[in-house]
């Protein structure tokens, strides 16, 4: 197979594109239940489009295995995908996301022989009942084992998912599930409210999503019991103890590029945005053609791209302000002045920039006005 050139990003996305089962919330591409065949196509063509993108040899500073379930084809099966990727450089940080249900010594073992430096676990919720209601296959006591198991493996960092204002909760489960996570000392937390997006079984079943009252006091919740604890607010969604950012969604934030390998898997590469076809099957056809997977391809003009990536800063705890040099930035400048007056932006000095506690509640609408 001829070599293509190798790809300029530093940054590197893998779509594990199998579950044993869909949760009840979950809008992403997955493949339930596959077949070890499929399992064993998909490690076996991944290396065929790593070569294919030219990332063969990109020598990534952040990894970043995501799905679907990527602990899906156990310990065997992660040796095998951590084994087919680019070599990282040195220093990097490689990260794997983990449902407690698969987790075990042997696979957390696998994960540390790998290379692999955080492990993502989907907690969720420690209520049985939020977790019964989100379809998730797990329950509390996986949780504990799974951090246990990556702790005595020696994983340098662990990080916790949790779901807030799921609708039907007990009163306080928010509140245990925070306690618990805590109490297993994870580097650490996202906390996300709950989406029902439409198609998953819980928009089939007529669930009402959470209003946005509930869902701004339950983040508040979690922002004010995290930051008891040493774990600081550094975007939207993440809390971290000093020095543990996910490393690979802060480069996302910043504005850095990324490629994404696998089904479904996104990229973006200079002005060029690359969304791979959600479907496995494709994905796996053209590979043993010796083609690129189908995908969705746009380029965006300098002034697009430029304002993409100054939006998705400004979900960080701290972003530079707008540059007056740019075409954008006088009247970047003003918006900026007027967002401040109303309170939603404040400057941190050196020309950094925040959200107030009001702006991260309307985030999204700040953003608009700024691009």
């Amino acid at each position: 197979m001829k070599r293509r050139p190798r790809m300029a990003t530093s940054n590197l996305y893998v779509h594990v594109p199998f579950c044993a089962s869909k949760c009840r919330y979950c809008a992403f591409y997955s493949a339930p239940a596959p077949s070890r065949a499929d399992v064993a196509d998909f490690l076996r063509l991944l290396p065929r489009e790593l070569e294919l993108r030219g990332l063969a040899d990109a020598r990534p500073d952040t990894v970043y295995v995501g799905g679907g379930t990527p602990s899906l084809p156990g310990p065997d099966g992660l040796r095998a995908l951590l084994a087919a990727l680019p070599r990282p450089a040195p220093g990097a940080e490689v990260s794997v996301e983990l449902n407690p249900a698969d987790v075990s010594p042997a696979l957390a073992a696998a994960l540390r022989e790998g290379g692999v430096t955080r492990a993502s676990v989907g907690a969720q919720s420690f209520d049985p009942d939020t977790l019964a209601r989100l379809g998730r296959r797990h329950g509390p006591l996986e949780i504990r084992a799974a951090a246990r198991a990556l702790r005595a493996a020696g994983i340098p960092r662990l990080s916790l998912d949790l779901i807030a204002a799921v609708p039907g909760e007990a009163p306080g489960a928010l509140a245990r599930s925070l306690r618990e996570a805590v109490a297993l000392g994870p580097d650490h937390v996202s906390v996300y409210p709950l989406s029902v997006e439409p198609g998953t079984p819980l928009a089939r079943d007529g669930v009402a999503p959470p209003s946005d009252e509930e869902a701004l006091a339950a983040v508040a919740e979690a922002e004010s019991f995290l930051a008891s604890g040493g774990y600081a607010r550094y975007e939207l969604s993440n809390y971290a103890r000093p020095g543990a950012e996910c490393r690979h969604n802060l480069a996302v934030w910043r504005g850095e590029d990324y490629a994404g390998v696998g089904p479904a898997a996104c990229s973006r590469v200079g002005f060029v945005r690359r969304a791979n076809a959600p479907d496995f099957a494709a994905w796996r056809a053209a590979l043993e053609a010796g083609r690129l997977p189908p995908a969705r391809l746009e380029t965006l003009s300098a002034a697009d791209d430029e304002a993409e990536r100054f939006a998705t800063r400004v979900r960080l705890a701290r972003w530079r302000g707008p540059d007056p040099a740019t075409p954008a930035g006088p009247r970047r400048a003003a918006a900026l002045a007027a967002l401040r007056r109303a309170g939603l932006v404040r400057p941190l000095g050196g020309g950094d920039w925040t959200l107030t506690a009001r702006g991260r509640e309307v985030a999204d609408s700040v953003m608009a006005e700024l691009v």
